[in-house]
C-alpha cells in the first residue's frame, strides 16, 4: 500500500480564500477544512444525530480574529450541494452553527461568474470578470469579522 501528499483544497476553493484573503486585515487569520469539534464545544444536550454530525463535519472556511476566536464560517457551495443528502447536512452544519454562535456564510458561483455570498438573512452578488459589487462582497465579510471583534470586548 501507498501513501501520497493531495492539494487540500481545489481551484474553486483556492480562489475563494483568495478572495476572502482580500476581505480581512492583517488582525484576521483564515484557516480551512476546520473541524467543527476544533472551534465549537460539544454540549450535552444535544440530540444524537447532531452529536454524531458534529464529530464527523468541517468548514470550508474558519475565520478568526487575533486571538483565535471565531469570527465567520465561510461554506463555499457548488452543485453537489443540490441533492438531498448535502442539503441535509449543511442543515445540521447551519444549525450547530447558530447554537455555537457563529456566522455563517455561503459562497456560490452562479450565471456564469457571479459569485453570490449569502446567508439566510440577506445575499450580495459580486461579478468575478468585472470586479462590479466587489466593495459590497469585501463589506459583508468585514462586518461579521468587525461584529465578533465588538463582541468580544
Amino acid at each position: 500500500m501507498s501513501l501520497k501528499t493531495k492539494r487540500l483544497v481545489n481551484l474553486y476553493e483556492e480562489r475563494m480564500l483568495e478572495f476572502l484573503q482580500t476581505c480581512v486585515e492583517d488582525n484576521f487569520k483564515i484557516h480551512t477544512q476546520v473541524s467543527l469539534s476544533q472551534f465549537c464545544e460539544l454540549n450535552s444536550n444535544l440530540d444524537w444525530e447532531l452529536k454524531n454530525f458534529f464529530f464527523s463535519s468541517s468548514v470550508d472556511a474558519l475565520i478568526t480574529d487575533y486571538d483565535y476566536k471565531p469570527c465567520l464560517v465561510v461554506d463555499f457551495q457548488s452543485s453537489y450541494h443540490d441533492s438531498l443528502e448535502a442539503k441535509e447536512r449543511d442543515r445540521k452544519k447551519a444549525t450547530l452553527l447558530t447554537l455555537a454562535g457563529v456566522p455563517l456564510l455561503y459562497s456560490r458561483v452562479r450565471d456564469f461568474g457571479l459569485l453570490h455570498l449569502y446567508s439566510k438573512d440577506e445575499e450580495v452578488v459580486f461579478n468575478l470578470f468585472t470586479g462590479e459589487r466587489r466593495e459590497n462582497a469585501k463589506a459583508l465579510i468585514k462586518k461579521y469579522c468587525e461584529q465578533s471583534v465588538f463582541a468580544n470586548i
